[in-house]
């Protein structure tokens, strides 16, 4: 039986017309205007006034102010408008609660939300939109008047936003904004842009700063939804209207604060004048609207019923909803909160306008306008191109150029000398060598001008062939030196009545502003003549400038140019004729082209690389047609590759043809694309036998991703080793007939994290688009077959309605009559009601669907009018509510006022579902996204469901600027995210679709329910947040599937570990597959593979970039079928998680148990299981301690000094020394703060300090079946920062009984924890106490396990294979076998520090000779060798060098005597450290502790020690002395690197750069920053003034160019910056 409406419900009813006629402000000449905003009169003539504006001028006083970087944040605003009470501040996020004086002088206090640009922009996560949700119902709890600040350019629409479920947020935010029962105003306080506004501005009034902007979107994200249209992002926002005055005449504002961040306090008064004013104009309005409409009681009476009587649906609801709830009758809202919420309603649907076809006007038949994006494109590529016309690269900046022209005139010259045979022989033939040398320099400048003008490069090599078509045009280009006086040309121009006009037209915006009256003002005679100098070349560049020149057989340029002459005589210098040569320092790249004989090779260059780009991004555009091939088999076949190139050829023929064509000429296109092919192979060839060839695709790669920023950068690499690698296979295969290498492998990935895994993403994501692209071309998701397929006795309501088109929007009228031409609805969605099919007889209901044949979908105003009036008929029906939608967003080209769509939808469905009990179910399908999706499709009280193969980001990729993986925003993939969704279901329409997702990804979730499903169980009161899917999973792998022999092995490691396991498992006859970083792909573990093993390049230089992407290193072990892993040392290596993640996946993880990882790898915890067993620990906490004060007494009982040593620590690292109770507190927390940041916990415990002691640790190996043996103890106590130097195989001093105990209490250990594999339990050996304590105990293989392996004889890593195999070790017995010691070699060099003592600094670089002799009874496990490159990512150490001798000095002695004859040149190390240690007196007695060392370094003669560091090292390469700096025939300086590290230019990413070029700088001004071995070592020319003074300390220089761009590697030599010394006094 229906519900029978009464008397409350009519406030929900009425609301459709009531709000056409509210308002706030006054409508009578009787009341006050709100103080502090701007008058009706200077908005309207303001408005006028930037109607009458071009579109640069617009953009310049509207846009400009708003985006300026420099513009007060709205957080330093708030804190000047009365006493902060309290704020919270967390990046963009600001909330505060603020006291300020009302009109009846009143102190209040107020809420305050903002978005702060001076963190990410203002842009706002998920959280943040969350929190904001959370401060709305604190401040409505206590009463307090909101106000919000909107300052963003729209909220976070990534990768990591979109999983985080940022439409829902936003939804979630709108919901309590509209919500909310305590007055709130909204302020546009700089940007107001899309979903990230939208949330702010759901308010009872919404004011604007003066130089605000508010729109549904960017501009820019605007004009590439429109781009059909050849708009400009700047045209798109004239035509919307984004300032204040313009959108208060149009009613999405209401008024305008005579305000702008920044200025003064007298201003600032207005701001504050505003909102409280405005906050008691809102609740004066409140009075006067409860007083007079009764049955505004009538309605808070319904709703108190439903709150002491909720039905049993509301209940339901309400426990599976977000949305705030009253708890309890304190907080229980009155009338007045009530008359808020609904007034506040009113004035959002007054903002929404719509019309109907009745009203509508039919237009004539007209053609789209011309937009002036292309001409604006093309004057911009213009204008840059003058520039560096007027200013081209230097050949002497460039090493790769400069040695190209030298060579290529060294060569030059010999081509006359007489050469004998025997010459020939030694140099070469000299035409040939000649030919070479200028085919490597038309090739050098190519590239280099390729990869200078990026995104540019195509338009302006086109013009660069014109202008050396025309190579005297050349001389008629204007320099700056051209311009004597620009302020007096500036001023002769504007009276030239001639020149003036054509003047106008060609000059950009910015030259147009110099001629204007304040052109002049503020602006230096050097800008001004730069400027000038680019705005004349426009001119003279653009055609002749009078239509009836008479050019008299001048180029139109010459004829420009000598007008120019003749009428401003003085003011532009004549041509000068060619005289004097060009000196080499001051040769330009357009010399070389246009004054030599390389002129016409460079127009066939030109060509070529056009081609290339061509053919680069056709390769991007069908990487879709291999994606299944290189993903299944990491491998390109022969046949594969030449259909592709063939392809992207055929592309470029085809524009070549046409071209021809346009100019009369015939060419088939078969014989075009013959052509081009062997044009481009030839290219290809010559340009891979260049120096570092390879570099300029990677090169091309690295801006290329901001030409293509949808895909992902994944893919990118492998385009790149594409053409590094595979298409030079394929040439020589087809020319040469050698064989074809296809295998996908490169070398070089760059600083991608997890990049195999994204990569295997990237291709499924192809695979998946391609298959969702064809499902979607089937177009049968229109509203009518929704209808027919659900729906019987369909009526539809509001045909007639559609967009007002209220800002004129081009093109958009022209769409409605389109559609109505058509038949098809001109409206976002039909709406309608009629019987939903299903058992029973179906159920009536509302019906919302999406209508796509309309501009997408597009949620417009119309469309919020049909909605929120069919939620009026199906609450007077009491029917449910069902959605289909599909949307790219709300209608964009209706401006600000769309956006109040998104609140007003909002708003009627929580009273809807609210106040009436009756549901609103929503399936999502197709594109579902932008405003539609983050208003009402996840509307916190709505059941949300999405069809599968549902595209559902927050912001559409038309708009995001970057990659979105599907598993991002695609509902199957986001199904299985909490709070994503109430469930999946099947497309009604593409029944097929689920079979064919799985055929691409057997993993991905598929739905099992359908729509009917769905309907029916809601509808029968079933609500849940979420329903089951069905995901495919993997299938368990029990211990006897993993444990079985090794055979192919997986080694996840690097430098000396990787070098040892290698060798290991090929003596074992174990195939080995290694990961490597891109600086380790040529390392010597690499080489010791040869063809026995595979080496794949897991990409990146950090750790965190490489090493520690357990994904992508899974994806490698997976696709290259190993059956287990070993995890090496370090790095992932006692990682549980990664352990479990790799057997999971039916790989055997060669380490323990993952329990016993994570109860010994917890410090904690292990410290707890020793003591269980009553093996002795250190005096201390033995529990982590979170609170201060708690662990400052624990402290204070064990007795001073203590350790604070984090739980998760290790390498030395999170532990700190405490020796008083006053350095407690500090010392604690800064522990935790930086154990956070490194380990990811904070948690700490505390240890007595043991101030003597020895380092010993036990060898461990314990197999599956339980048998435990425990090989020998090590002594590692001679020790730097914490960091081992010198290993032995035994101890001098630790007694024999404790010996035992240490052996005993091992065991102990390994069998209590069930351990199965090699380990390393540490003791500290307490000299005053005579004792040993448990300290930690590794759960992996450790650096200095070979000193057992030589003394006992039993081989380690062999077992560590063995028992991972599952067999046993009952029957191995360790010896106890003479003595063994490891020294540790690293890449270090020593200096002496500001205080005297010494510092050791990594010394990265390549290695020039390496000899370590072969002697017996010496093991050498090294990562270096000649010609190798230690890299500066990683630690320094480089080899270990093994001994075993009789006894302990025999030992030493045979380690002394051996590093004597160890050669390592070209980088410093510490092997003269490790020689005094062997020799040292103290250390042959063996009795000393762990401080011995920095004892040792004190005695040391530091002069000596350095002296021998770099005299070992031989001649360092790349000394940089005068000659290196000199640059020939100028007073400019290099700055070179002065060592191998990555280059920084800024302290960090968000930073400013420490210089820029035109600065001046002393000697030690800090430049950049190098990092070597995550050290950081700041730079300047002081740095270099050390034996020689290269940069005199006297002078100041100016920064003329930085060569680097950060995060760089760079070499010893680099070129960083040039100089120029200038006279400090000037």
């Amino acid at each position: 039986m229906d519900k029978q409406l009464i008397e409350g419900d009519r406030l929900y009813l009425i609301a459709e017309s009531l709000a056409q006629d509210f308002s706030l402000f006054p409508t009578t000449e009787s009341e006050e205007p709100l103080p502090g905003l701007l008058p009706e009169s200077q908005i309207v003539q303001q408005t006028e006034h930037l109607g009458s504006l071009d579109v640069d001028s617009y953009i310049e006083q509207v846009v400009a102010p708003a985006e300026d970087l420099g513009r007060m944040s709205a957080p330093e605003a708030v804190r000047r408008l009365g006493r902060v009470l309290e704020e919270v501040s967390d990046e963009s996020f600001y909330a505060a609660t603020v006291e300020m004086q009302f009109p009846d002088g009143e102190w209040r206090s107020v809420g305050f939300i903002a978005q702060d640009r001076s963190a990410r922009n203002g842009v706002w996560l998920p959280a943040h939109h969350l929190e904001a949700a959370n401060r709305v119902q604190s401040y409505a709890k206590r009463s307090l008047p909101i106000v919000t600040l909107m300052d963003t350019p729209g909220a976070d629409a990534e990768e990591q936003a979109n999983r985080d479920n940022q439409a829902h947020s936003i939804s979630r935010l709108i919901a309590e904004m509209s919500n909310v029962d305590v007055p709130n105003v909204g302020i546009v306080f700089g940007l107001g842009y899309s979903g990230g506004a939208i949330p702010l501005a759901a308010s009872n009034m919404i004011l604007s700063v003066r130089d605000g902007v508010f729109s549904t979107i960017q501009p820019k994200s605007l004009a590439n939804i429109a781009r059909r249209l050849n708009l400009s992002w700047q045209e798109c926002a004239k035509y919307v209207g984004l300032s204040p005055c313009e959108l208060c005449v149009q009613g999405n504002i209401d008024g305008v604060v005579d305000y702008a961040p920044g200025e003064g306090s007298d201003q600032l008064e207005n701001l504050r004048l505003a909102i409280v004013n405005g906050i008691a104009r809102v609740e004066d309005k409140v009075i006067e609207f409860v007083a007079e409409n009764p049955y505004i009681l009538d309605h808070y009476r319904q709703s108190l019923q439903r709150y002491l009587n909720p039905s049993e649906q509301l209940k339901r609801m309400q426990d599976s909803a977000l949305l705030k709830l009253t708890k309890n009758p304190t907080e229980y809202l009155n009338v007045f909160g009530v008359a808020y919420r609904y007034l506040r309603y009113l004035k959002v649907r007054q903002r929404i306008k719509a019309t109907s076809t009745a009203q509508y006007g039919r237009l004539a038949d007209q053609e789209l306008p011309a937009g002036e994006l292309s001409v604006r494109a093309e004057r911009e590529r213009r204008y840059t191109f003058i520039k560096w016309m007027q200013d081209p690269d230097k050949v002497v900046y460039d090493d790769g150029l400069s040695r190209a022209w030298k060579n290529y005139n060294d060569k030059k010259q010999a081509v006359h000398d007489e050469r004998g045979r025997i010459a020939q022989l030694l140099f070469g033939e000299p035409k040939k060598n000649y030919e070479d040398a200028r085919s490597n320099l038309i090739s050098s400048v190519g590239v280099f001008l390729y990869n200078r003008w990026k995104s540019e490069a195509l338009g302006n090599l086109r013009a660069l062939k014109d202008v050396l078509h025309s190579p005297a045009d050349v001389r008629q280009i204007v320099r700056v030196s051209d311009i004597p006086d620009p302020r007096a040309l500036v001023r002769a121009l504007r009276q030239d009545a001639v020149l003036l006009p054509q003047v106008r037209e060609r000059f950009t915006h910015e030259g147009r502003k110099l001629l204007g009256d304040q052109g002049l003002v503020g602006a230096s005679d050097a800008f001004l003549s730069t400027e000038l100098t680019a705005q004349l070349n426009m001119c003279i560049t653009g055609g002749a400038l009078r239509d009836d020149a008479d050019l008299g057989g001048r180029s139109a340029i010459e004829f420009n140019r000598t007008l120019f002459v003749e009428r401003l005589p003085g003011l532009v210098a004549p041509v000068v004729d060619a005289g004097t040569p060009v000196p080499f320092s001051d040769m330009t790249v357009l010399d070389v082209l246009v004054g030599g004989e390389l002129r016409r090779d460079f127009i066939a260059e030109c060509e070529n690389l056009v081609l290339f780009d061509s053919v680069y991004d056709q390769i991007i555009a069908n990487l879709d047609a291999i994606a299944e091939e290189a993903q299944s088999e990491r491998a390109l076949s022969r046949e594969s590759l030449g259909s592709l190139i063939d392809t992207t050829l055929g592309f470029a023929a085809q524009g070549v043809t046409l071209e021809r064509q346009q100019a009369g000429a015939e060419e088939p296109a078969q014989q075009v694309a013959d052509r081009l092919r062997d044009q481009f192979i030839d290219w290809y060839l010559r340009v891979l036998t260049m120096a570092r060839g390879g570099d300029f695709f990677r090169a091309v790669e690295e801006w290329k991703k901001t030409s293509f920023p949808h895909l992902s950068d994944t893919l990118l690499v492998v385009v790149t080793h594409l053409f590094e690698s595979l298409l030079q296979s394929f040439v020589t295969a087809e020319r040469e007939g050698k064989n074809y290498q296809g295998r996908i492998a490169p070398k070089n990935i760059g600083r991608r994290k997890d990049f195999w895994n994204r990569l295997n993403i990237a291709y499924r994501d192809l695979l998946i688009q391609d298959k969702l692209r064809e499902f979607k071309n089937k177009k049968n998701s229109g509203y009518q077959e929704f209808i027919d397929t659900f729906v019987d006795e369909f009526e539809e309501t509001d045909a007639d309605l559609l967009s007002s088109d209220p800002c004129e929007f081009p093109g958009f009228r022209l769409s409605v009559e389109q559609a109505l031409n058509r038949g098809v609805p001109p409206c976002g969605v039909v709406t309608g009601i009629g019987r939903f099919k299903s058992s029973g007889g179906g159920v009536r209901a509302g019906l919302v669907i999406s209508n796509v044949a309309f501009q997408a979908g597009s949620f417009d105003m119309a469309s919020a009018e049909k909605f929120c009036r069919l939620l009026v008929s199906c609450a007077e029906q009491h029917l449910p509510v069902i959605c289909f939608i599909s949307s790219g967003g709300m209608q964009t080209k209706e401006g600000a006022g769309a956006l109040f769509s998104m609140a007003a939808v909002n708003d009627r469905i929580t009273r809807f579902v609210r106040d009436h009990d009756l549901p609103v179910i929503v399936f999502g399908f197709g594109d579902c996204t932008g405003g539609a999706q983050a208003s009402f499709v996840t509307h916190p009280l709505v059941q949300t469901y999405y069809f599968s193969g549902t595209s559902m980001p927050f912001a559409g990729q038309i708009v995001v600027p970057s990659n979105l993986p599907l598993n991002s925003i695609l509902s199957n993939y986001l199904s299985i995210v909490p709070g994503a969704m109430q469930g999946l279901v099947q497309h009604p329409f593409q029944p097929e679709l689920d079979e064919e997702l799985r055929r691409i990804d057997k993993e991905i979730p598929v739905p099992q329910e359908t729509v009917v499903d769905v309907v029916e169980r809601v509808m029968s009161g079933v609500l849940s947040q979420q329903r089951p899917v069905v995901v495919a999973h993997r299938p368990r792998f029990t211990n006897a599937d993993l444990v079985k022999p090794v055979r192919r092995v997986l080694i996840h490691a690097r430098g000396c570990t990787a070098a040892k396991l290698i060798r290991i498992a090929q003596k074992n006859d174990i195939e080995v597959v290694l990961v490597q970083s891109d600086p380790d792909m040529e390392s010597a573990p690499a080489d010791l593979l040869g063809d026995r093993g595979t080496v794949v390049c897991i990409g990146g230089n950090t750790p965190d970039e490489s090493y520690l992407n357990a994904m992508s290193v899974l994806s490698v072990a997976e696709h290259e079928g190993v059956d287990s892993l070993h995890p090496g040392i370090g790095f992932l290596s006692e990682n549980s998680q990664f352990a479990e993640l790799v057997r999971a996946h039916g790989i055997n993880f060669i380490g323990p148990p993952v329990a016993s990882m994570e109860t010994m790898g917890n410090k904690s915890n292990a410290i707890n299981t020793a003591l269980r067993l009553k093996v002795p620990v250190v005096p201390g906490s033995h529990g982590i301690l979170t609170n201060v004060d708690r662990a400052a007494e624990v402290a204070g009982q064990i007795g001073y000094p203590v350790l604070i040593k984090a739980v998760h620590g290790g390498g030395g690292k999170g532990i700190q020394v405490v020796d008083n109770a006053g350095q407690f507190d500090e010392l604690f927390h800064r522990v935790t703060v930086e154990a956070r940041a490194a380990f990811g916990s904070g948690d700490v415990y505390l240890e007595k300090f043991v101030t003597s002691l020895r380092h010993i640790e036990a060898q461990l190996l314990r197999d599956s079946h339980g048998n435990a043996k425990v090989l020998g103890i090590r002594d590692c106590s001679v020790q730097r920062n914490k960091q081992k130097v010198i290993e032995e195989s035994d101890s001098t001093m630790l007694p024999e009984r404790l010996r035992k105990e240490v052996l005993r209490h091992t065991a102990a250990l390994a069998d209590e924890v069930g351990y199965v594999g090699a380990g390393t339990v540490e003791f500290i050996y307490d000299l005053a106490a005579d004792a040993v304590y448990f300290m930690e105990m590794n759960t992996r293989l450790q650096v200095e396990h070979p000193v057992t392996e030589w003394v006992s004889g039993i081989d380690i890593v062999s077992q560590q294979f063995r028992i991972a195999g599952g067999e046993s070790i009952a029957d191995l017995e360790p010896a106890r076998n003479g003595y063994s010691i490891e020294a540790r070699v690293t890449a270090e060099r020593v200096q002496m520090g500001t205080s005297g003592e010494l510092e050791f600094r990594p010394h990265p670089g390549e290695i020039a000779e390496c000899e370590f002799p072969d002697d017996e009874g010496v093991e050498i496990i090294a990562s270096a060798g000649a010609g190798k490159f230690v890299s500066p990512f990683y630690d320094s150490m480089i080899a270990q060098v093994v001994v075993h001798a009789e006894d302990r000095d025999a030992a030493a002695d045979k380690l002394l005597e051996y590093l004597s004859r160890v050669r390592i040149t070209g980088i410093c190390t510490n092997i003269p450290l490790l020689n005094r240690i062997l020799a040292d007196e103290v250390f042959r007695k063996g009795d000393y502790d762990t401080e011995y060392l920095p004892g040792l370094l004190q005695r040391t003669d530091a002069d000596q020690l350095i002296e021998e560091i770099n005299a070992g090292a031989g001649e360092l390469a790349g000394g940089i002395d005068q000659d290196a700096i000199r640059i020939d025939d100028s007073d400019e300086l290099k700055v070179l690197s002065p060592a191998t590290a990555i280059f920084y230019t800024t302290p960090t990413p968000t930073e400013p750069p420490y210089v820029t070029v035109g600065d001046r700088i002393s000697v030690g001004t800090t430049m950049g920053q190098l990092e070597a071995m995550k050290l950081f070592t700041p730079l300047s020319l002081l740095d270099f003034n050390t034996e020689l003074e290269l940069y005199d300390s006297s002078k100041e220089y100016e920064v003329t160019r930085i060569n680097m761009s950060t995060g760089q590697q760079v070499n010893v030599g680099d070129l960083l910056f040039v100089v120029k010394p200038v006279d400090a006094a000037s």
